[in-house]
């Protein structure tokens, strides 16, 4: 793993558990967050709700793009509800320090790196994008993006696309033809690993306010994510955590890939492309050891014990 990690995010349940478990197990130096889930006041402020609870306040997080590239907003409140985060009440917290957004921060921040580090992105990738775009030189300074986004087969916003790759499919289509060796776990593999309903009671031995917090989440998000069902229910960006931390979970394949920008219809799609026919090849998870990842996610929560 790279001396240095750093998350882009749309908190959001399933960001707000992939957070602490990064916190838990990578060298985490900062934070930026987008609009996704829900507007990008509510994303940032939901990321300070959950490090103020994990006791980091102290990492540094900045606010980001607050719509895609070029295109008007779709949350996803129908499945975190208004606040992104609903089924716990927060506690108030200081005011945040807005001295910098996410581009002034990330340039500092890169740019102060002695080695390469690993970006990892949870929601609609405008940040990474528009980063990329206007930091060319700072490229180099990135050795990985991983991102939690796309399917090979099907989607879960509409029968094409899943929910991060469809709100900012011009920003996806960039950041995965940037030239920088990019990974994806998409709903191929987050659509197997289900939390089950019954492991809820599991998050309350962890120490408080973090487990009941957590038990309360994601008994709201049972409720309210379209792909929970009997057997669980997804945690979609915990995935794109373990990419990069336990990447030997997941069966990888280097693929050509194109995302779809211009049929409204497929908008968000990401299909595969022959090799060789000039489509930028990156790798994707195919499968996972669910087993395997499950425990891992479970001893990784151990640190809030």
């Amino acid at each position: 793993m790279a001396s240095s990690v750093y998350l882009d995010m749309d908190p959001g349940h399933d960001d707000a558990l992939a957070l602490l478990v990064a916190l838990a197990l990578m060298p985490v130096r900062g934070l930026t967050t987008v609009a996704g889930n829900q507007t990008g006041d509510k994303t940032y402020l939901n990321a300070r709700r959950i490090l103020f609870l994990a006791n980091q306040l102290h990492l540094p997080v900045a606010p980001g793009y607050n719509r895609p590239l070029f295109r008007n907003l779709v949350t996803a409140a129908h499945v975190h509800g208004q606040s992104g985060l609903d089924g716990y009440e927060f506690p108030e917290i200081s005011p945040p320090d807005r001295s910098m957004d996410a581009m002034q921060f990330l340039e500092i921040a890169f740019a102060k790196e002695q080695e390469p580090v690993v970006w990892i992105a949870t929601g609609p990738l405008t940040n990474v994008a528009a980063f990329l775009i206007g930091h060319p030189h700072l490229h180099q300074k990135i050795s990985q993006i991983a991102f939690m986004g796309g399917s090979l087969s099907g989607g879960n916003i509409t029968p094409y696309a899943e929910f991060n790759t469809y709100v900012d499919p011009d920003a996806a289509a960039y950041v995965v033809g940037c030239g920088i060796p990019i990974t994806m776990v998409g709903l191929d593999v987050t659509h197997k690993a289900l939390l089950a309903q019954k492991d809820l009671e599991r998050f309350r031995c962890l120490k408080p306010p973090i487990g009941e917090m957590l038990y309360r989440l994601f008994t709201f998000f049972a409720g309210h994510e379209p792909n929970a069902g009997d057997r669980g229910m997804p945690i979609h960006d915990v995935l794109a955590i373990a990419a990069i931390a336990n990447p030997g979970v997941f069966t990888w394949e280097k693929i050509s890939l194109h995302i779809e920008r211009c049929d409204e219809k497929r908008r968000g799609a990401t299909e595969i492309k022959r090799p060789g026919s000039g489509y930028p090849e990156i790798k994707v998870a195919v499968d996972i050891d669910v087993s395997g990842f499950f425990e891992w996610f479970w001893q990784s929560l151990v640190y809030y014990q």
